[in-house]
């Protein structure tokens, strides 16, 4: 997926793109959500096609294992796609048969694994889209195989409910899928295998259920940096690494319990192999795609290193599609220096009158808001920073008038109430460093009010990185109400914080974990701990300058790290 976005950027940027650029992009180990994500974020959803070549003719034997268990009662959670354990049942259960054409060895192990199926086995249940999931639960969770993911279809021409971008994880799983993950916990036993924990809507809820039951986590390797050793060992669950024991046929060869079962084949398939599949998909979507566009993903994906100068330079050498210049003045908005925003305010302004659709031109609105917030926030007095603050407000309102409170485009709806949150997490940062301490407690109760209009964004929108930026706002605003108020923190707040930064953190977002780990550090103020508040702020400033090039945050961390400080600084005064 890399070497094809990056030969188109080089066919359209010629040395603005480099193989420099590509090592280190292949250095950050990036899961294929966030690659895959830059590009079906400038191609659409042409982009998710790759998925078709996962196509599977024969199964493998952990699909044979996997299917035999479920054969027995067993209920499967997966987050892969391909449609293998449903082959593989029905094989079995004699319900299909191998292709003629697949090497002589698998038609002559075929018939004693389905020697060992039950008499009279059902219909393997496979639960994928979304109103599936539904139906699943109201008809009181049966054994099944649940793909939280979504997956492909029984013909493998077509996608159910995939959640394959980033942008799908950080929303988290539904309710319904949610409800998969946790039922694993109603189990005696449970055995994870084949996972690397890398999924942030998943890996939370997981560690959950295993740590409510007796739980194996069985893979052959993990990163380096891995959580998964430390919360595997914090909550009992046994953790197995390595050939042949951390291997999925190891691990259910053992659970079934039959050490007599038969083996099953590892023998090459002839047809297209998924390289060849692959790389068909490859050239029709060089093909149908201007380069341009897949150049933007390579620029978003060098803005996703931190190396914003790059993806400015690139951004403003593509041609001027709407999308490309919106894409330029969210660089410029987030590298914000020198006359960045005001160029970035520039064109927001001309896109919030002249885009060919509502939606971005509400979104550009918005941005005009947030600008105005961040010149007040920059601005220590004057009738400058009321105007200012009284933009950042009104953007936001005229959003919601123009989408009817959400009725229309809820998305953009939800978005401006994350608008008026943001920007009243702001104002009361600033009022808290300037005004007495008698003046606290009635401060505290406006953040507590300010914090339902989280609530009401989060009803509406459905983006995943801004959900987890309304949770954190809306954490935030609630941190400074117990440290306004002069109340101890409650701990379910805590707990949600630090859920919040392993999301982060799972999905490798260090600069959404260091906002997580500043509000842990604003609730170390509140708990009077000035000590593991400063701990927290430099934990935090690690985490906002891990992988930057200069060494140095963003303008925006470096402004959340200043307030921070200063928080710590007059709460341990005036608990002195």
């Amino acid at each position: 997926m890399l070497e094809t976005m990056f030969e188109a950027a080089r066919d359209e940027l010629g040395t603005l793109v480099s193989g420099e650029q590509l090592e280190r992009i292949r250095g950050e180990s990036y899961k294929l959500e966030v690659v895959l994500g830059r590009l079906w974020g400038t191609i659409g959803p042409a982009a998710l096609d790759c998925i078709f070549a996962l196509h599977v003719s024969v199964p493998n034997e952990a699909h044979m294992l996997a299917a035999l268990h479920l054969l027995r009662g067993g209920t499967h959670v997966t987050v892969n796609f391909d449609i293998g354990i449903e082959l593989a049942y029905d094989l079995i259960c004699g319900r299909t048969d191998l292709p003629a054409a697949a090497p002589r060895e698998y038609h002559d192990a075929l018939p004693a694994w389905r020697a060992l199926a039950p008499s009279g086995s059902p219909d393997l249940l496979t639960v994928s889209s979304h109103d599936e999931f539904a139906a699943w639960l109201r008809s009181g969770r049966r054994a099944a195989l649940l793909k939280v993911h979504g997956g492909l279809d029984r013909r493998q021409t077509s996608l159910a409910d995939v959640v394959v971008v980033d942008i799908e994880e950080m929303a988290q799983l539904t309710a319904e899928r949610a409800a998969a993950v946790e039922g694993l916990g109603t189990a005696d036993r449970l055995l994870i295998t084949g996972y690397s924990g890398g999924d942030p809507d998943v890996y939370g809820p997981l560690l959950a259920a295993a740590a409510r039951t007796s739980a194996t986590w069985c893979c052959l390797s993990l990163p380096a940096a891995s959580t998964v050793p430390a919360d595997a060992c914090d909550r009992g669950i046994d953790l197995v690494q390595g050939a042949p024991d951390g291997l999925a046929v190891t691990a259910l060869r053992q659970i079934l319990g039959t050490p007599a079962l038969p083996s099953w084949p590892s023998i090459g398939l002839g047809g297209d192999r998924y390289a060849d599949l692959f790389a068909g998909w490859r050239q029709r979507l060089r093909a149908a795609h201007p380069a341009e566009l897949i150049a933007q993903s390579w620029a978003w994906l060098i803005a996703d290193l931190g190396d914003l100068d790059t993806a400015e330079a690139m951004l403003a050498a593509l041609p001027e599609t709407p999308g490309a210049r919106l894409r330029h003045a969210e660089i410029l908005y987030n590298r914000a220096r020198g006359d960045d925003r005001d160029r970035a305010g520039t064109i927001f302004g001309e896109m919030a009158t002249h885009a060919g659709d509502e939606a971005t031109r509400l979104h550009c609105l918005l941005r005009l808001g947030d600008l105005a917030r961040g010149r007040a926030a920059r601005q220590s007095r004057g009738t400058r920073v009321v105007r200012d603050l009284a933009e950042a407000y009104a953007r936001p309102i005229q959003v919601l008038i123009a989408t009817r409170n959400g009725r229309q485009l809820p998305e953009e709806a939800g978005d401006a109430y994350r608008a008026l949150q943001q920007t009243s997490l702001r104002l009361f940062e600033q009022l808290t460093l300037v005004m007495p301490r008698a003046s606290w407690p009635p401060l505290g109760t406006l953040c507590q009010l300010a914090a339902k209009l989280g609530e009401r964004a989060t009803q509406r929108a459905r983006n995943g990185n801004r959900l987890m930026l309304i949770r954190h706002h809306r954490a935030t605003l609630l941190a400074l109400n117990a440290l306004l108020r002069g109340h101890p923190a409650p701990e379910h707040l805590r707990s949600d914080i630090r859920a919040l930064r392993d999301t982060y953190r799972a999905a490798d977002d260090l600069q959404g974990a260091g906002n997580c780990t500043a509000t842990l550090a604003v609730l170390a103020c509140a708990d009077s701990d000035p000590v593991a508040a400063r701990a927290l702020t430099d934990e935090a400033l690690t985490e906002y300058t891990a992988g930057r090039p200069d060494g140095r945050p963003l303008p925006s961390a470096e402004l959340m790290i200043g307030v921070v400080t200063r928080l710590v600084e007059k709460s341990d005064r005036a608990d002195g």
